[in-house]
């Protein structure tokens, strides 16, 4: 009798005794319930999650290619002389800053010196034949002039207007003005003299002159830039162009300032796809504000694609075992379930996901995934 009592004595013991609820209580807590990962309050506050809610909202993928930097043509000017001549000044050179109506080169022609001197003595012609018909008109009203008289003085004055007119285009055509034209009758004209002036603001971006160089009509001397907007050649691969679109909103970055952007437009995309590589040219519209960027450079153009209406999540929601891809769901407390999901590229900072078990207002782990998942790993490797 008194041998059974000290036997279940020492049974009861046994079951209060330290050691047996340390063993109970490291059993791993992932092990208590299938499929959902529980973890104790101090594993919580030591993972420190945040979480964040799926739902269905829109959004934009950033869509990197490689650019080239380069000349607007819109905004480049070449210039050349009308008529050939002799550079005797030049007034920029290449880089130089110049702004419209700056005179960059001075050259002496010969062409146009005779063209100036032929419209010189058509205009004196004109001056003679319009008084001898004034004084002709009048002795005709007294009828002192005959007819035939009447008729030479004025097909005089007729052909004096005509080769003024002549003398006048020629001089146009050879770059002046109606007033360098009518200057010519001044005091001192400067015959034979040509200017070169920039048609706009901007930068020289080549010269080809020196003094004592004869230039040819038509024969470059300068080109002009306007590089306050610049054109940026992107290669769009064929299998990106639903995200691409002529219009979207671009970033334009390059390696020599690296945290600075400039803004522009994808302004249009090419009609025919490459062959060899199956990409498309698009041009890029960029503002250069700041003047930093140049013609020549490599750049890195974001280009914010279509957007797309989706079920989405932050993503760094999402971590991938393998080839699948999951987020953790917060059941309640302590409590977090696995879900398979095929996620989409990110956007920005959400990823678009779908899935059976994948729906709008479930609350999800952003921050802490790490713990998360070695817990999760740990009872699905037992």
């Amino acid at each position: 009798m008194r041998r059974s009592r000290r036997v279940a004595m020492f049974s009861l013991l046994l079951l209060l005794s330290p050691s047996c609820k340390s063993k109970e209580a490291a059993k791993p807590a992932a092990e208590s319930e299938a499929g959902v990962v529980l973890l104790t309050p101090e594993q919580v506050s030591h993972a420190g999650f945040t979480t964040a809610v799926a739902q269905r909202r829109e959004a934009s993928e950033i869509v990197k290619l490689p650019g080239m930097l380069e000349v607007d043509p819109h905004r480049t000017w070449r210039v050349s002389p009308v008529v050939e001549g002799v550079v005797e000044e030049v007034g920029a050179m290449a880089h130089d800053a110049v702004r419209k109506g700056q005179v960059l080169a001075r050259l002496r022609s010969t062409a146009l010196g005779e063209a100036q001197v032929a419209w010189l003595d058509a205009r004196a012609n004109l001056r003679l034949a319009h008084a001898d018909r004034e004084r002709n008109l009048a002795l005709r009203k007294d009828g002192v002039v005959s007819e035939s008289q009447w008729l030479r003085v004025d097909t005089e004055f007729q052909r004096a207007q005509a080769a003024l007119a002549q003398a006048d285009r020629k001089l146009q055509l050879a770059g002046l003005s109606p007033r360098q034209i009518e200057a010519l009758e001044s005091s001192e004209p400067h015959l034979g003299e040509m200017t070169l002036t920039s048609p706009a603001s901007g930068v020289v971006l080549a010269s080809a002159i020196s003094r004592g160089q004869s230039l040819g009509a038509g024969e470059d001397a300068f080109q002009v830039g306007d590089l306050s907007t610049l054109w940026v050649t992107v290669h769009v691969p064929v299998a990106r162009l639903s995200q691409v679109v002529p219009g979207a909103k671009v970033t334009v970055r390059v390696s020599g300032s690296p945290g600075t952007g400039w803004d522009g437009k994808l302004g249009s995309l090419g009609g025919k796809a490459d062959a060899a590589d199956q990409t498309v040219e698009g041009r890029v519209v960029v503002t250069n504000e700041g003047g930093f960027l140049r013609p020549g450079m490599y750049a890195e153009v974001e280009v914010v694609g279509a957007p797309l209406q989706s079920l989405m999540v932050p993503s760094g929601a999402v971590f991938t075992v393998g080839n699948q891809s999951y987020i953790f769901q917060k059941l309640a407390a302590g409590r977090y379930r696995p879900i398979e999901v095929n996620a989409g590229a990110p956007m920005a900072d959400w990823t678009p996901i779908a899935g059976p078990s994948a729906n709008a207002g479930m609350e999800v782990i952003v921050g802490g995934l790490a713990e998360l998942k070695s817990q999760w790993l740990y009872s699905e490797g037992e």
